[in-house]
């Protein structure tokens, strides 16, 4: 039993993904604004799973384990499938790119600066948001797909850390566009992307 909890529209949009490229049968149980209620019945519950109280959360057969890409590494290592290289260089390189979206795209100081209404710190976040990205473009200058020629687990933790299925293949909460902001290889690969069935079914998701 696969049991994956959060809505499609946050980061747990990047575990459904998962589970949709897998072709794997699972309960999606959305965990929306109600959470937002300390006394809910659903912030209780999220808590007992999850000690940060976050989403997503996965249950498998009675294991739990909590943080969006934590969940895809371990779904991407549990269930064989091409996603999944089987040699050790061609995962490292999943870890790599993985770690680098956490690391250079998930940052809380330009969370900070969405939150506030300070113009100037906004455009130097964005330009150092672009800058950031163009490393991304460069590694896609000649290949269709991080690892070459087939879509992996790369490019879906990646792609899914730029632009959940809500967001309509443009990049994070700003909605830039690749293209009008000088990264036209991130912004094909961005494209194939997002335009996956999987994307599509969870973009119509809770």
């Amino acid at each position: 039993m696969l049991r994956l909890y959060g809505t499609s529209k946050s980061r747990a949009a990047r575990s459904i993904l998962a589970l949709e490229e897998l072709g794997l049968a699972y309960e999606h149980v959305p965990y929306g604004k109600d959470l937002r209620n300390p006394h809910s019945e659903h912030r209780k519950r999220l808590n007992s799973l999850n000690p940060n109280g976050h989403v997503p959360v996965l249950e498998h057969d009675g294991f739990v384990i909590w943080e969006s890409m934590a969940i895809n590494l371990y779904l991407a290592e549990t269930f064989a499938s091409d996603l999944w290289p089987a040699d050790a260089r061609s995962r490292g390189r999943i870890y790599q790119w993985s770690f680098w979206a956490q690391t250079e795209m998930d940052r809380k100081d330009w969370e900070s600066v969405r939150r506030s209404a300070d113009a100037d710190a906004l455009k130097k976040m964005t330009d150092a948001k672009i800058l950031t990205l163009s490393i991304l473009d460069h590694a896609l200058a000649d290949t269709k797909y991080l690892l070459g020629d087939s879509f992996t687990f790369a490019d879906l933790n990646v792609a899914s850390t730029l632009s959940q299925p809500n967001e309509e293949g443009r990049i994070d909460w700003q909605r830039l566009d690749p293209n009008e902001v000088g990264l036209p290889h991130l912004g094909d690969w961005l494209r194939r992307c997002t335009n996956r069935e999987s994307w599509q079914r969870v973009a119509r998701y809770e």
